[in-house]
């Protein structure tokens, strides 16, 4: 985990949503967990869930504080509470992002902002940063006009290669894989998944032969590091099995895991793209 300390103080120069543009020197000074709630705050998502977004760039960038091939348990997402609380108030103390009430049912621009010793409570409160399909904090994250420049003078200079979102991609497939990385309700197989069912009459080398087939283009962009496949046992649950490009064809030849025949939605295979810091997550 990055030293926080040496975080600009940028209060005066972002304040405001119309306040000049900060250079991408000012979003590489910001820590990893600062990032992190800062591209959350870019797409307005609440604050619950933030410690497993903060635990995949972790794991993408090969830190030993996370484990490889799993998600990580509330406990261990626990431990990141008092950290991600600290840097909640900072960015807000320096205008790149707020938290606001949800009056209803989706985030607008009239929604109240939240401050002072309630912005406090709410940061230090674990409820706020855990997960729950039940719901959790009733507030989203907003960037502000500031922080969003920031972060796009960063993540898409004008200067730099294509990113994966930004590539050309001919094929079909390869555009069909790709939204899936990028939208949080893509599913690779189960009942409302990318892949059709596996045909009943397969098995064996026939059965390997399909599904290496079938995962020729996920398993490549796997390969690449440019999508991570995770595994969902069980609907409404944060828990996942990450599964390595050479575990594909073994895992998605699986009819179990695949939970082809489940008619709830999130459980078998996904995947989301594995980007960098600048990008943060989906």
């Amino acid at each position: 985990m990055e030293n926080t300390s040496n975080t600009p103080n940028t209060a005066n120069a972002s304040d405001a949503p119309d306040a000049p543009d900060a250079g991408p020197a000012e979003w590489d000074g910001l820590s990893l967990a600062e990032q992190v709630l800062v591209r959350r705050a870019v797409s307005g998502y609440r604050p619950g869930g933030v410690p497993q977004h903060l635990a995949a760039v972790l794991r993408w960038s090969g830190s030993s504080e996370v484990p490889a091939l799993r998600s990580v348990t509330a406990a261990e997402q626990g431990r990141w509470v008092p950290e991600l609380g600290v840097a909640l108030l900072r960015l807000v103390g320096t205008g790149w992002l707020t938290v606001r009430r949800v009056g209803g049912g989706f985030p607008c621009e009239g929604d109240p902002e939240v401050a002072g010793p309630e912005l406090a409570r709410l940061a230090a409160d674990p409820a706020t940063w855990l997960w729950s399909p039940t719901g959790g904090a009733d507030v989203t994250l907003r960037a502000t006009g500031a922080g969003r420049r920031r972060w796009e003078a960063r993540a898409y200079p004008p200067d730099g290669p294509p990113s994966f979102l930004e590539l050309e991609l001919a094929d079909e497939e390869e555009r069909q894989i790709r939204v899936c990385a990028l939208e949080a309700s893509g599913w690779l197989t189960g009942p409302f998944g990318h892949y059709p069912d596996l045909p009943p009459e397969l098995a064996g080398e026939e059965l390997r032969a399909h599904v290496a087939a079938e995962t020729a283009v996920l398993a490549r962009f796997a390969r690449a590091g440019l999508v991570e496949v995770q595994h969902f046992a069980a609907p409404e649950c944060e828990d996942f099995t990450v599964v390595p490009p050479d575990g594909l064809v073994e895992a998605f030849g699986d009819r179990a895991l695949r939970c082809d025949d489940r008619e709830e939605w999130g459980v078998g295979f996904t995947c989301l793209l594995v980007q960098d810091r600048a990008y943060a997550l989906r």
